[in-house]
């Protein structure tokens, strides 16, 4: 069996702060409950504890960021300006893990996302160079109103994906 590691997430979400184990092996996702329910916690004290009393230490030292209140509020006002593409992209794929896809979950949202992948794919290499651009230059991507009303759709119906794990954690606002 492949080793797991586990890196301590803190997640910005209404206003509130809420800690998750990320796991990360051939099909990556997070600690759950033996309900399935998402292991999360108001403080890395408590969920360290929760998830210690299962054999799962975090490897990180540094907490991985995600403020899903700035994605929401982006997605209250779409527009080009405010495409942040790494965060935008690690929310994407904090989303997916979420939501199983790479296990072939089946949902409104992993239908959404996988029928998004070409935005996806912009986002990704809206963070990373690709092959042809000119060395000290950056790639921005040009975005069309229909991708950004795509974008949006995606990254709303993973709002209510998460929404939804926290309230059946018993962390939510």
């Amino acid at each position: 069996m492949e080793e797991r590691f586990h890196y301590l997430c803190r997640v910005r979400f209404d206003g509130i702060v809420i800690f998750v184990v990320w796991h990360s092996v051939e099909r990556d996702g997070f600690v759950r409950d033996e309900a399935g329910r998402l292991r999360a916690a108001c403080t890395p004290e408590a969920l360290t504890g929760i998830a210690g009393a299962r054999n799962v230490v975090p490897v990180n030292s540094e907490l991985i960021e995600y403020d899903f209140d700035r994605i929401r509020a982006w997605c209250a006002a779409p527009e080009v300006a405010g495409v942040d593409h790494a965060a935008f992209l690690d929310a994407w794929n904090f989303l997916n893990d979420l939501a199983g896809l790479h296990d072939g979950a089946d949902t409104p949202y992993t239908r959404l996302s996988r029928g998004a992948a070409e935005c996806y794919d912009k986002l990704f290499w809206g963070c990373n160079l690709p092959a042809v651009t000119p060395p000290g230059e950056r790639f921005e991507p040009a975005w069309q109103a229909d991708e950004l009303i795509e974008v949006r759709r995606v990254l709303e119906a993973g709002l209510e994906l998460l929404e939804s794990e926290l309230r059946a954690a018993g962390v939510s606002a």
